[in-house]
């Protein structure tokens, strides 16, 4: 049994007995109709009935969307320790993860972070939505008592006073009345008594004692409304308060725990108390939740409430300091300064890196990417000063040297005024120097912006094989979207004037329209057009036809896949998918649905419209999270997103990995069915557009170009069992004698 006094434990009346922090999770949650009482605060509902399974669920939302950096145990202060896990009522895969993880007691699981059930084997979000709303169902049959006062010292409904102090508004705020008092009398005597004190102009010629006493009131401060002792309990010392409420044992457990820098074990902690681990648990589990709690009260509340209006999405930390300076305080007995204490009880914003961010630094990243790709060009470049402010203590405008640090600190790359979105590759970076720019550039002018280590003979590949760029002259590049005449070498330049003289143009005409608009020379236009595709005859030269390059589609898109009347998109589901984050799409995806930039569409499907919009730089899909909890999908699993030509949307696992290369490359590609196994080569050729009766070469080739190795890797492995058999010569049988005796 814990090491708990039975006096300290009581049948839980309400919700929020049970779950302390649901107040503060769920603040700006509530409905509309403030009469109405929210519901954790109303007795707990009955077993096996409708509305707690509502409840629980609601919990169980509130924790994963909060609460990943919280323990266990102190999401769940009251769960007793022996609980038997197995006898849970949970999913088969959640008492099965549990059991191989070793987990058998519920005090097992109490120094494990939330988060950290996603990266047990096989759990997906399903099986930890599962487990969480089984143990807020046992918590819920007993409850701890608050071992915090009812409020904070010096902190009071009504007049603000100290034991053993004066009453400051009794005996300071006496003249300040008399100056109000003096104003409101004159405003009265002018017959505008509704006027604003402080805010209405005087009147010029207003008597001497009603200038004099609106001035004093504009420089009223605090110090001049509370006595001594008041003025001084700024945040810092309101926590001190706090935590002085709790006795010493939860205090060093706290600042040991809670608010240290690198956490104690519980062991250790024990070991130093004389207690054992679980005692540890149960002593950290409440009197964070008290502390928590004290966040409700005036003014660490308004405090609290201020910081998350400040941050907005992402605010420096020095610049919070600045504009509430006893943050910066250090609160003794938490070892810690004061924002760093608000910083753990809060958990609707986090301060990391000298960056404060709501409700988590991944997710202000996130925020930015969005606006980032909202306000960038078809390149992934957007204006730095045109971007939105990110909160509302900075303008965009008025904040350069902070919008640049947020947008390092993220990774991304500046150029100047730019901010560059996509620059992973060469061809990237070569795209948006150029759309900053606006003019063609010489490829070293090009390269001279990186900012990493390339070749120049590699920015020319890169830029020669991609269609977003068109070479202008022998080395200078422009973007194809600028509707430059394109030079795509001598010979094109040839062909072109060939074409415009009809078919046949005088070399000297050549010459001389060639060399007076690109820097070639005069040997080299007579060098190429005397040779192959061209014919020179007489001083006059003819053009060859030239076969026309096919823009890339769908069929030579990686990881996309046809399947009788659907498409196939194979991705990894990915921590960012289980936060219900959207995630890029292959513009091929763009195609098959028919969406252009800047629309939007919604395809159908079992579980709602499904979102694929084309409003940043590039396609993206929307939130899958309903499907991942639907389907119980675990990170780090493939999965195909399925387009059907009916216009319909669904997901469906990758099948597991096979231990033979044909079967694991046909659950690659979606095609696991008897026919497929029967006729692999023809399922693996029809996934590309390819004709059934393509070579096993042809088909593990289109493999490799379109980018998908690891199919092609697993094909090369076992050719042989994609060709067909040698066709066998059956040898004529000798001929009859009685033949023989014919023919003679």
């Amino acid at each position: 049994m814990p090491d708990v006094p039975q006096d300290d434990v009581y049948p839980a009346l309400r919700w929020v007995d049970a779950f302390p922090w649901v107040e503060a999770a769920a603040a700006n949650l509530l409905t509309a109709d403030e009469t109405a009482q929210p519901w954790w605060l109303e007795p707990v509902t009955s077993f096996g009935t409708v509305a707690r399974a509502e409840q629980l669920a609601y919990l169980s939302d509130l924790m994963l969307e909060r609460l990943t950096r919280w323990t266990i145990g102190q999401i769940f202060p009251t769960l007793p320790g022996e609980t038997d896990l197995s006898s849970l009522s949970v999913t088969n895969r959640a008492r099965n993860a549990l059991a191989r993880s070793g987990y058998k007691m519920a005090g097992d699981l109490q120094g494990l972070e939330l988060g950290e059930l996603f990266d047990l084997p096989n759990v997906g979000i399903g099986t930890v939505n599962s487990i969480l709303k089984a143990l807020a169902d046992v918590s819920t049959q007993r409850t701890s008592t608050s071992v915090l006062p009812a409020s904070l010292p010096g902190v009071t409904d009504g007049p603000v006073t100290l034991a053993g102090h004066e009453d400051p508004l009794s005996q300071r705020v006496g003249p300040i009345i008399e100056d109000l008092r003096t104003l409101a009398t004159w405003y009265a005597a002018l017959g505008t008594p509704h006027c604003p004190l402080l805010d209405s102009p005087v009147l010029y010629g207003s008597p001497p004692e009603v200038v004099k006493a609106r001035e004093r009131l504009k420089l009223i401060g605090a110090e001049d409304v509370l006595a001594k002792t008041q003025a001084e309990l700024d945040v810092a010392e309101l926590l001190k308060h706090v935590l002085r409420a709790l006795d010493d044992r939860a205090q060093q457990v706290l600042a040991k725990r809670f608010f240290a820098n690198r956490p104690e074990t519980l062991d250790a902690i024990g070991q130093d108390l004389g207690v054992t681990r679980e005692r540890v648990r149960q002593i950290e589990s409440r009197a964070r939740a008290s502390v928590v709690q004290a966040l409700e009260s005036n003014p660490l509340g308004m405090v609290s409430a201020t910081i998350r209006g400040l941050v907005g999405t992402v605010l420096p930390l020095a610049d919070l300091l600045n504009l509430i300076p006893a943050l910066g305080r250090k609160v003794e007995a938490a070892g810690q300064p004061a924002w760093r204490v608000l910083d753990r009880m809060d958990d609707t914003y986090e301060i990391k890196d000298g960056w404060c961010a709501a409700p988590t630094l991944q997710s202000a990243q996130t925020e930015t990417l969005t606006r980032l790709q909202e306000h960038s060009n078809r390149h992934g470049v957007a204006a730095i000063n045109g971007l939105p402010a990110l909160n509302p203590v900075h303008a965009a405008e008025s904040a350069p040297e902070f919008l640049l640090d947020w947008l390092k600190y993220c990774g991304y790359l500046t150029d100047g005024d730019y901010v560059y979105t996509r620059f992973q590759s060469v061809g990237d970076r070569a795209a948006a120097i150029l759309s900053v720019t606006g003019s063609p550039m010489s490829a070293q002018e090009i390269l001279h912006r990186f900012d990493v280590e390339r070749s120049l003979q590699s920015l020319r590949n890169a830029m020669g094989s991609d269609e977003r760029f068109c070479r202008v002259d022998r080395d200078r590049w422009a973007l194809t979207e600028w509707g430059l005449e394109a030079y795509s070498g001598i010979r094109a330049v040839i062909r072109d004037e060939i074409a415009r003289k009809g078919g046949q143009i005088p070399i000297d005409a050549l010459i001389e329209q060639i060399t007076s608009k690109y820097s070639v020379s005069a040997n080299s236009v007579i060098t190429y057009a005397s040779g192959p595709p061209f014919e020179a005859h007489d001083g006059v030269v003819c053009l060859a036809a030239e076969e026309r390059n096919v823009r890339k589609g769908p069929e030579r898109t990686r990881r996309l896949y046809r399947r009788a009347d659907e498409w196939l998109y194979r991705v990894i589901v990915t921590r960012d998918h289980l936060r219900g984050s959207g995630f890029p799409a292959p513009v091929a995806i763009a195609g098959i649905i028919g969406l252009q930039p800047g629309q939007i569409r919604q395809l159908d499907s079992a579980l709602g419209p499904q979102t694929i919009s084309w409003t940043g730089g590039q396609p993206a899909f929307g939130s899958i999270l309903r499907f991942l909890v639907d389907g119980d999908i675990e990170t780090g699993s493939e999965i195909f997103l399925i387009l059907s030509d009916d216009g319909s949307f669904r997901i469906e696992p990758v099948e597991p990995v096979s231990t033979d290369a044909l079967e694991h490359a046909l659950a690659l590609i979606g095609s696991v069915g008897a026919s497929a196994r029967q006729e692999p080569r023809g399922a693996l050729a029809a996934a590309l557009g390819l004709p059934g009766t393509s070579p096993a070469a042809s088909v593990i080739g289109a493999y490799r170009d379109r980018g998908d190795s690891d199919i092609a890797d697993l094909l090369l492995s076992i050719r042989d069992r994609l060709e067909p058999p040698p066709a066998t010569s059956q040898a004529e049988p000798p001929p009859d004698i009685d033949d023989i005796l014919e023919l003679l």
